[in-house]
């Protein structure tokens, strides 16, 4: 009997930004890393022959340490890919709420039947890694080295893939139609299902969605909070028409930290910031109503290839529980799409929320600027040989 530990990807940007990750790459947070250090804890003295994972930086960062602790080398495989989302890649769930409602609320209740254009059913998505996991599960772990198959009876691989992939492909282990696909439940980041594969064949599920090796502070947060509760949808900010809401909330992110704000001043800077990048300042809306704000800005004494994250603000009621996240997603998705920046930029010293920002995606002393923290923007490019 062989079997497969199908793992979910450790926390990585989407998750916190609140953005439709599906096949868009993203970097690991750094409570993603502490996810993957209780991994690697859990599964201390466990016997594995092979680990895999997708070509997402998340899914290899979660499967490598596993790998590299037994002397394994890490196999990439295409088949434990991410279900692909079409035009929502990267895209953050508050603005598909609002531009696609309808979609949306399939994608919600019946996501089975959810054809956006551009995305794959959760039917193709889940064959797609299920014929990846029968070639080295039916009744041998198949292990690709070189040019040659060599097969391990009863052997034990660690397979690192995504969440509505693993949900789909359960489904179908089972036997179930999709329309079931609620019953397989949520896996959170590091989720572990162990599949048994054998002889004759079958696939038996011994548990799924296991997280008993993270600790509460490292589980998934706003669970059962409904999405219109907690979903922004942000937009570039049109000036003059919403002169009025900026300057309110710049007034607000000003007396928050307790600097003298000049309005007319700071319409200026922002009327010239957006006739040279019309994507710089933007408002967040929840419920339709603006809840904040966020400012890029490009400058000649940053470092070439650095932007700076200036400003960015939530209305008090809504700090400290992932709505400034959003913002911020918003900016990072941005000025990786400039093609002219490489790195962002946070003050060195900042609001509470800008100080969770800092720590949580691992901004670290800006070299030579030390009135800021940087964060270098793009995934390195999978260095590992794509399988099947």
């Amino acid at each position: 009997m062989a079997k497969i530990y199908l793992v979910r990807h450790c926390e990585a940007e989407g998750n916190v930004t609140r953005r439709m990750q599906a096949n868009a790459e993203a970097l690991v947070t750094a409570r993603g890393y502490a996810q993957c250090e209780c991994l690697r804890r859990r599964f201390e003295g466990v016997h594995i022959d092979a680990v895999y994972s997708s070509d997402a930086f998340r899914a290899i960062q979660t499967a490598l340490p596993l790998a590299e602790e037994r002397g394994l080398r890490l196999r990439v495989s295409l088949a434990l890919r991410e279900i692909a989302a079409g035009v929502w890649e990267d895209t953050a769930w508050g603005n598909i709420m609002a531009e696609y409602p309808e979609a949306y609320r399939r994608w919600r209740q019946t996501p089975w039947d959810l054809a956006t254009p551009g995305c794959s059913s959760f039917q193709e998505v889940g064959e797609r890694l299920l014929c990846g996991l029968l070639c080295w599960g039916s009744s041998y772990v198949i292990m690709f080295i070189t040019k040659w198959l060599l097969a391990v009876p009863d052997g034990v691989a660690v397979a690192a893939s995504h969440s509505c992939a693993i949900k789909a492909a359960q489904c179908l282990m089972l036997q179930k139609p999709m329309t079931e696909m609620k019953e397989m439940g949520h896996g959170e980041n590091t989720s572990v299902s162990l599949l048994h594969f054998d002889a004759d064949g079958t696939i038996r599920v011994a548990y799924r969605n296991d997280v008993s090796h993270l600790p509460p502070e490292l589980r998934q947060e706003h669970i059962g909070i409904p999405p219109a509760d907690i979903n922004v949808a942000v937009y570039p900010a049109r000036l003059p028409e919403q002169a009025d809401v900026l300057l309110e909330l710049a007034s607000q992110e000003a007396a928050q930290r307790g600097v003298a704000f000049d309005g007319p001043q700071w319409l200026h800077g922002a009327e010239a910031l957006l006739r040279q990048h019309p994507d710089f300042l933007a408002i967040g809306y929840l419920h339709d109503k603006p809840c904040g704000f966020v400012r890029m800005e490009l400058e000649d004494s940053l470092p070439a290839g650095c932007a700076l994250i200036r400003q960015i603000y939530v209305i008090p009621a809504l700090q400290e529980r992932g709505f400034c996240e959003q913002l911020y997603g918003y900016a990072v998705h941005q000025l990786r799409y400039t093609r002219i920046v490489d790195t962002a930029l946070l003050p060195a010293h900042g609001s509470p929320d800008v100080e969770r920002l800092a720590s949580r995606f691992g901004y670290t002393a800006a070299e030579g600027c030390g009135t800021y923290r940087s964060l270098y923007l793009f995934t390195p490019p999978c260095p590992y040989p794509l399988l099947f």
